[in-house]
């Protein structure tokens, strides 16, 4: 592994971590992680698709990780930048390193909000989205859904505002967020609709993906629910969707979680699905 950092149109510096293959030409694979989560929570899967012949790269989102400057509330940045600058880099410096490669993309949570509006998304072979979601409240039932409104309304405007960040290691023990990435994020939650009444030509974005998507939804998972699984996918007009759910009884556990599929112990298990999508888009 070589860890590395990219220079971005916005003037800051993107932490990328190669996982490279020893196969020659080998396919590339990007890991998008989840909101608040470094690249460092997905090594261990992204050295098992190394060992498998895959090129792996795994980044940082500007203000996560070692993306983050000092002090993160003088750093400014916002989720749609995330997508348009951050993810946008990592791509154009993939592709320019791996011109013959096929690219496929790993969504976890957020991740797969944001290929949508990644420019040069339709340079996309294949993409396997785990967990990712509408944000939007209107997909949670109950108290949960009274929970998710108190959040995106009240709790992260309030806190953010007060403190220039929004302080997630206090609050959830995730990562820190940018005011501006984690105000704009609320906003689209707020909205039934998502991103599509706030970023121009956001419809057109998405349908420029038109390679195979593969969608999954995991039991029990309060961050993704099904139904805002559902909706996501359901936005990719131009390319060829399957949807897939995850029980823990299929797996012999008692949960899987909205983390869980990328820790060590469902190696032999979910990682092996993964690797079969991909020999599939290979050969599609």
């Amino acid at each position: 592994m070589e860890a590395i950092k990219i220079d971005t149109p916005l003037h800051y510096s993107i932490a990328v971590k190669e996982f490279i293959s020893d196969t020659p030409n080998a396919n590339c694979i990007i890991i998008a992680s989840a909101t608040g989560v470094k690249q460092n929570y997905y090594s261990n899967f992204a050295k098992f698709l190394s060992n498998n012949h895959y090129s792996v790269y795994t980044f940082d989102y500007g203000g996560i990780g070692q993306s983050k400057p000092t002090p993160l509330s003088k750093f400014s940045t916002t989720a749609s930048n995330w997508a348009q600058n951050d993810f946008e880099s990592v791509v154009q410096y993939v592709k320019n390193k791996n011109p013959k490669s096929k690219l496929f993309i790993i969504t976890h949570s957020i991740g797969g909000q944001l290929i949508g509006l990644v420019p040069s998304n339709n340079l996309f072979d294949g993409v396997i989205m785990v967990a990712s979601q509408s944000g939007s409240w209107i997909h949670w039932k109950g108290f949960d859904r009274i929970k998710m409104q108190l959040l995106w309304y009240l709790g992260i405007p309030i806190i953010t505002n007060l403190f220039n960040y929004f302080p997630s290691k206090r609050v959830s023990g995730m990562e820190d967020l940018p005011k501006g990435m984690v105000l704009e994020w609320a906003k689209w939650c707020r909205n039934p609709n998502y991103q599509f009444d706030y970023i121009k030509d956001a419809h057109e974005n998405y349908n420029r993906i038109n390679c195979n998507i593969l969608s999954y939804s995991i039991e029990n998972d309060f961050y993704a629910p099904v139904a805002a699984i559902d909706w996501i996918i359901a936005q990719f007009k131009n390319a060829k969707t399957t949807r897939i759910h995850l029980t823990a009884k299929e797996f012999s556990v008692k949960n899987i979680g909205h983390f869980g599929v990328f820790k060590t112990n469902f190696k032999e298990t979910i990682w092996q699905l993964f690797l079969q999508d991909l020999k599939k888009f290979e050969i599609s």
